[in-house]
């Protein structure tokens, strides 16, 4: 597959409104949504991948581990050309936020800022024609940590409303990523998993289970190691 290095962080960042999109099926150059309510379910087929759909449209796929999380777009194959294709595509990974976008486009199609701060040197992308997907692959500041979420405007909702979410760097509408307790406990049970098996290498945790409400992986008992 073509690959392209994460560019460096940079401080001076020209916000514009984002618009939540998969470049394959939205219009860059639509009307800009009002605040609304997207969702996160779980993949139908792939375990712990999740999907995220906005105005029942899915935008990407996302997935996490104590190290890194991972956003699989759909790329616009048929606007792009086929020799040298993934220099046609914009991806900055910043410290706390991500872009993405086509070279010659008047916007982003994702310009939000990230659910937390990331490690950019140790971040990338890539591009794979075969599969037409977008891999961006963001290292978690936190080791640990729960992302709820891969982007800032997309707030946990467990009441069911559905206010509108502000960036509250610029003030602007957002997203909102509706995510029940039961989805974040079963991504805290992964990593949780994912963390006893890197620290018990001896032992098979594949089919553990937790009783009652499962710790959280970052904290649980003195905190995830940062040696591994």
């Amino acid at each position: 597959p073509a690959a392209s290095p994460s560019p460096a962080a940079t401080d001076a960042t020209t916000v514009t409104t984002s618009i939540p999109a998969n470049a394959a099926k939205v219009n860059a150059n639509a009307a800009i949504p009002k605040p609304a309510t997207g969702t996160t379910k779980k993949h139908p087929t792939i375990v712990n991948r999740y999907v995220f759909s906005y105005t029942n449209q899915k935008v990407y796929e996302w997935e996490q581990s104590l190290e890194e999380v991972t956003i699989y777009i759909d790329a616009p194959m048929q606007q792009l050309p086929k020799q040298h294709t993934a220099s046609y595509i914009i991806v900055n990974i910043l410290t706390d936020r991500l872009q993405v976008g086509l070279k010659g486009g008047d916007r982003h199609f994702i310009d939000e800022k990230t659910f937390d701060k990331v490690k950019v040197k140790e971040s990338s992308w890539y591009l794979d024609c075969d599969e037409g997907v977008i891999t961006i692959v963001l290292a978690k500041c936190f080791r640990g940590q729960t992302w709820e979420g891969v982007l800032c405007g997309h707030t946990t909702l467990v009441d069911g409303n559905s206010g509108g979410a502000v960036d509250a760097s610029s003030g602007r509408g957002g997203i909102q990523e509706s995510i029940d307790p039961i989805t974040k406990q079963e991504m805290q049970k992964t990593l949780m998993l994912e963390r006893f098996q890197e620290e018990n290498p001896g032992f098979d945790f594949r089919d553990a289970e937790f009783n009652g409400q499962v710790p959280d992986p970052r904290t649980f008992m003195g905190g995830v190691g940062y040696n591994h």
